[in-house]
C-alpha cells in the first residue's frame, strides 16, 4: 500500500517536472529563427517563412474539423487584407490538405510536419514572425477580433539596450 502510494506521487512528480521542462523549452524557442518553410502561395512559388516578403507575417493554424475554426474561415479574406495594410503577410497553416476555396488565396502551409515546427498544435491559433524571421509568440485565439490586437502589440518596434531601435 504504500508503495503504490510513494510510485503515484513519483508518477506524479515525473508530469509535473516534464510540463515544466516542456514549458521552459517553448520560451527557448521565443525569439529564435523560426524554420525555413516554403509557402505555396498562388502569386508567387518562391516564399520563404521568416524571408522578406514572408516576413513580417502571421501564421493562423485552422483546421477544417474545427467549429471553433469556422469563424475564422468566413473572415480569411478580410483578415489577410487587413494584416497587408500593416505591412504583415498572413500565412495559413492547415494539417491537411483539403482546404476551403477562399483559402487558396492565401499563402498557406500544409501537414503536421510544418505545424509542429512552428509548435502549432491546437485550433485556432497563431505564430508571430518578426520582420527578422524570428518567432515573436504563439497562442490560441478566441476570436477574429482578437488577431490585429495581438499582432500590434508582439510586433511593435523595440527599443534594444544601446537605445537604438
Amino acid at each position: 500500500m504504500v508503495l503504490a502510494r510513494l510510485a503515484q506521487r513519483l508518477q506524479a512528480l515525473h508530469q509535473v517536472v516534464a510540463s515544466t521542462v516542456e514549458a521552459e523549452r517553448e520560451r527557448a524557442r521565443l525569439g529564435q529563427p523560426v524554420p525555413p518553410l516554403a509557402l505555396a502561395d498562388p502569386a508567387s512559388d518562391q516564399l520563404i517563412l521568416g524571408v522578406p516578403p514572408a516576413a513580417p507575417a502571421v501564421v493562423l493554424a485552422l483546421s477544417e474539423r474545427c467549429p471553433p475554426c469556422a469563424t475564422f474561415w468566413e473572415r480569411l479574406e478580410t483578415l489577410a487584407a487587413s494584416l497587408a495594410e500593416r505591412g504583415t503577410l498572413m500565412v495559413l497553416a492547415v494539417p491537411e490538405s483539403d482546404a476551403p476555396v477562399g483559402a487558396a488565396r492565401v499563402p498557406h502551409l500544409v501537414g503536421e510536419a510544418a505545424l509542429a515546427a512552428l509548435g502549432l498544435s491546437s485550433f485556432p491559433s497563431l505564430a508571430v514572425v518578426d520582420e527578422r524571421g524570428h518567432l515573436r509568440g504563439r497562442g490560441l485565439l478566441r476570436s477574429v477580433e482578437e488577431v490585429p490586437e495581438i499582432v500590434s502589440m508582439l510586433l511593435q518596434p523595440t527599443v534594444n539596450t544601446e537605445g537604438k531601435r
